[in-house]
């Protein structure tokens, strides 16, 4: 089952990481072309800061799931290295099932936000808000598949990470 899951999260990744880098390079082609509209043609573009504003929700949300996959929450380091080992082993667990049920909590709570949307029309580009909102349930979900695999690896002693990120040396 580990193999499987971790041979979706891979796929899951490439996808993920490359509408990152997409969105990324989006927001900086809109955002030099608003400068120079403003400050060259002395004439500012009217959607452009929307349209940043929805990728930036987009590209954060997107950036916590690769967090996620590579085990690298924010923690308390301080506390975990004074703990002995199994105490840290089980705190760890712990710690994985409650983001897994955080995840999905958040997962459920995004897909309401989509459908309290509805159709309703962002001022400048005219395009729904649900497509705002949908951000929040498809990070959830990619991220609540990441700490679901995880919290297996961990219930099964399994390997801790799905992709090997880490530059060889």
């Amino acid at each position: 089952m580990l193999a499987a899951l971790d041979k979706l999260i891979k796929a899951v990744y490439k996808v993920v990481l490359a509408a990152i880098i997409a969105i990324g390079l989006v927001m900086l082609v809109v955002a030099w072309a608003h400068v120079f509209c403003r400050y060259v043609l002395n004439d500012s573009l009217t959607w452009s800061e929307e349209l940043l504003k929805i990728l930036l929700v987009w590209f954060c949300l997107l950036s916590t799931t690769i967090i996620a996959v590579q085990r690298e929450h924010v923690s308390i380091v301080v506390f975990k290295e004074m703990m002995p080992k199994k105490v840290n082993h089980s705190l760890g667990f712990v710690t994985q099932v409650l983001m897994l049920i955080a995840s999905i909590i958040v997962m459920i709570i995004g897909i309401d936000f989509v459908m309290i949307a509805g159709s309703r029309m962002t001022p400048a580009l005219r395009i729904p808000y649900r497509y705002t909102f949908s951000a929040i349930p498809v990070a959830f979900a990619i991220l609540s598949l990441y700490e679901f695999r995880n919290t297996v690896a961990d219930f099964v002693k399994g390997p801790k990470f799905a992709i090997d990120i880490k530059p060889k040396d």
